[in-house]
């Protein structure tokens, strides 16, 4: 290849040498003007490149904390939840428990109402007439037509205050179940104010928990338009850094033939010079004359002495 240069360059003129000199020159201050203002614009987009990283990387970092943060809410909420769930059954279990009995109760009081409606009289009430209509009969001297409506007037009375007397025994029986129904009741009420308590601080968790995703959803966007940006950068930055490589390729191969050029021209120019001196030495023989120009060439190639 460099034969073949070589060649080339002996069939050129002293000006075509010149010329070509002064091109690959060009040639090679273009490349290192490209060179450095690619590094130097290289360096902006690095700077560039740094400041997007940072901001990109703080921002997943924060994403890192929300996602722990939610994690933590998430546990909590769970667990409120959780305990919402075993004091419902509880409440169930007791409501349960309320309708049993009520069953029974019902069923008892439904007793007693049956009593108290055969009796139709409170039991001192009952007692009272019993007992004067019992005198009647036994002590009081009367036709046998008024001691028969006595006696049943008597049996009738002693019927409805059986009644009765049974209605009291029922009712006090109702009085400790209503009182453990009470106790029910009020324990199933307990159990609904905890669950409501526990309701709302599950909702706190569930609020704070939305909140973190809201905000984790802004940062990731956010972290994730840096990410573009810094991408964005990178797709700037590597067909400069290749230009840069390319153009530091083509270096060596121009001054290899600036150098070659140059080489040629110092030839070029000792040839000719050899050459302009001969004239100018017979010139000198011939005329005794020589110009300006002629002393220099003789000067140039030690021609000429003043000694």
């Amino acid at each position: 290849m460099m034969t073949e240069v070589s060649g080339e360059l002996k069939s050129m003129t002293e000006k075509e040498l010149k010329s070509n000199i002064e091109g690959l020159k060009r040639q090679l201050n273009t490349l290192n003007t490209e060179i450095r203002k690619s590094i130097t614009e290289i360096k902006l987009h690095r700077e560039t490149v740094t400041k997007l990283r940072e901001k990109r990387d703080e921002l997943n970092t924060y994403v890192k904390e929300c996602v722990k943060k939610a994690h933590i809410c998430r546990k909590d909420r769970d667990e409120v939840n959780k305990k919402i769930v075993d004091l419902k059954k509880l409440r169930k279990d007791a409501q349960d428990q309320i309708n049993r009995k009520w069953e029974q109760l019902n069923q008892v009081k439904d007793n007693r109402d049956k009593a108290n409606a055969i009796a139709r009289m409170r039991t001192a009430s009952l007692e009272k007439a019993y007992a004067h209509e019992l005198y009647v009969f036994t002590h009081a001297d009367i036709p046998l037509k008024h001691e028969i409506g006595a006696y049943e007037r008597l049996k009738d009375l002693g019927k409805r205050l059986n009644a009765s007397r049974d209605a009291d025994k029922i009712h006090t029986e109702l009085i400790p179940m209503y009182k453990q129904v009470k106790e029910l009741r009020n324990a199933a009420d307990d159990i609904h104010q905890s669950i409501q308590s526990l309701a709302d601080e599950s909702q706190q968790h569930h609020d704070a928990l939305l909140s973190i995703y809201a905000e984790l959803d802004t940062v990731r966007k956010e972290a994730n338009q840096y990410h573009a940006r810094l991408k964005d950068e990178y797709h700037i930055i590597d067909p400069i850094s290749k230009s840069i490589d390319a153009h530091k390729a083509s270096v060596p191969r121009l001054r290899e033939e600036l150098s070659a050029c140059i080489d040629a021209l110092k030839d070029r120019q000792k040839t000719n010079g050899t050459d302009e001196c001969k004239v100018a030495v017979e010139k000198l023989k011939t005329t005794g004359r020589m110009s300006l120009e002629d002393l220099r060439v003789l000067m140039d190639n030690d021609a000429i002495s003043f000694d």
